[in-house]
């Protein structure tokens, strides 16, 4: 029998699907054209194709794949569908339908699913038939920090329910019971037993404490896997997020191995991604001129001064590039910084820390508008087609930032910096400069075509919401 969270799935990629495809086929016949029932229904049941490959995939389990790795499943199995689509009227005979049906109704589905399944996600997570209960099973140091990001993010399909501190754990529980805010707490087999009873579908995350012994972590795995239907390993050793990266298992042997992608390293990926940001800043700077100018009008009212400024950035193999941006201050801004510093001594570590400014004095009443929205940064469509930037990518940054990459700055100059990232869609300067650098070597190492759609997706939103601009 199906789930309720299944259902829902499943409902919301048919629905978007067929939405789509009734869409295109209004704006067919508002465009003067003409459609036959009888020839497009036969057609549209091909559709199914998609929500059957996905159920193959896994895509209506409990626990989704990473947002970017359920993208491109999605995108596979909707242009599955749609070939097989084109492949019966290539086949078939007598008159053609619409193309432009057709070819629209791909393109745009390849957006619209994964968009109608984030939204179902968003409005369904917070029922209790959401996610699967799920036992954490360990009480180390990281407990705390899953326990929090599982409460957050509870579209990410895990209801957490129980923690299990017993068997070779019991030692160590009396300091961490206190800290299992709201669950329940099982001390023996029994116990879990017992839950699994209560909870059919169950996952159990079992984390390995650096500090527990072979024998010990050995134990939860076989305890983890005998009762349990979904179980997730997480090495306490990587509790710092040290390591950037999506790994996928393989074995050499009989040793178990974790491969690490370098998919943006690759030729043929750089290719790729060039095309993109020349199509997509080309296209955006066409639809977007009017705001260009209106933005380039509005600073000229305001101040004096240039309407456009330049400024020195670390590219692509270390070249120092000049990126473009609005202006966003008054025209004399070193000789305001440093006096607004030397009358306030107090922000001088605010500035030294970050080299930003919550209430910078230098920021203009337009400008302050265009940082909170980041729209200052929309001239750097013309450095994205000259090849200096990326669309997305890690932020450029100034020489005195290198040493603050660390090693992270080797993986930073093998790719162009971008105008939105990572980082920006997560926070921006609410995250520490340490986060930031994780953030961006996690890009550079795990780059997909999908990933970049995300993060531009992403920006939208965030670019509206001004979450973590100043």
């Amino acid at each position: 029998m199906l789930s309720k969270r299944t259902l829902a799935l499943l409902s919301a990629d048919c629905a978007a699907l067929f939405g789509v495809m009734l869409l295109m086929g209004v704006i067919r016949i508002l465009l003067g054209g003409d459609i036959s029932l009888s020839q497009h229904v036969p057609l549209i049941l091909f559709l199914l194709l998609a929500p059957l490959i996905n159920l193959f995939n896994g895509l209506y389990g409990e626990i989704p794949p990473a947002l970017p790795e359920e993208m491109r499943m999605l995108g596979i199995s909707t242009s599955l569908a749609y070939f097989s689509i084109a492949i019966f009227l290539f086949l078939g005979r007598g008159d053609m339908p619409s193309r432009f049906v057709y070819l629209w109704s791909w393109i745009l589905s390849l957006g619209v699913v994964p968009m109608v399944r984030c939204a179902v996600r968003a409005h369904f997570c917070r029922r209790s038939w959401w996610g699967v209960p799920t036992v954490l099973l360990g009480s180390g140091e990281l407990a705390p920090r899953v326990r929090e990001y599982l409460s957050k993010h509870a579209g990410a399909g895990i209801r957490l329910k129980a923690q299990f501190i017993g068997g070779c754990l019991t030692e160590k529980a009396g300091k961490d019971v206190a800290c299992c805010d709201g669950l329940e707490t099982l001390y023996s087999r029994s116990d879990l037993e017992t839950f699994v009873r209560l909870y059919p579908r169950t996952c159990a995350i079992v984390l390995m404490e650096k500090d527990a012994s072979l024998s010990c972590r050995q134990d939860l795995v076989d305890l983890a896997s005998l009762l349990f239907s979904s179980v997730i390993l997480i090495p306490e050793d990587l509790s710092e997020g040290e390591i950037p990266f999506w790994v996928r298992p393989l074995e050499i042997g009989e040793v178990f191995c974790l491969q690490v992608r370098q998919n943006l390293f690759d030729p043929k990926r750089l290719f790729l991604k060039r095309s993109m940001d020349l199509v997509c800043s080309f296209a955006g700077g066409l639809v977007l001129l009017p705001v260009l100018l209106g933005i380039g009008l509005a600073i000229r009212l305001e101040s004096r001064g240039p309407v456009l400024f330049r400024q020195t950035r670390i590219g692509r193999h270390g070249q120092v590039i000049r990126i473009l941006k609005f202006r966003t201050m008054v025209y004399n801004a070193e000789e305001v910084l440093q006096k607004y510093l030397l009358e306030n001594p107090e922000l001088r570590k605010e500035w030294e820390e970050d080299q930003k400014l919550r209430n910078d004095p230098r920021v203009t009443r337009v400008g302050g508008l265009l940082r909170r929205t980041s729209l200052d940064e929309l001239p750097q469509l013309w450095n994205v087609l000259l090849g200096d930037m990326s669309l997305v990518g890690p932020r450029p940054i100034v020489d005195d930032e290198i040493v603050r990459y660390g090693s992270a700055f080797a993986s930073y100059k093998r790719v162009r910096p971008g105008m939105t990232g990572l980082w920006q869609v997560s926070g921006r300067n609410d995250l520490s400069y340490r986060q930031r650098v994780h953030l961006d070597r996690f890009y550079i190492c795990n780059w997909s075509t999908w990933l970049d759609l995300l993060i531009l997706v992403k920006t939208i939103p965030v670019v509206f919401g001004r979450k973590g601009a100043y």
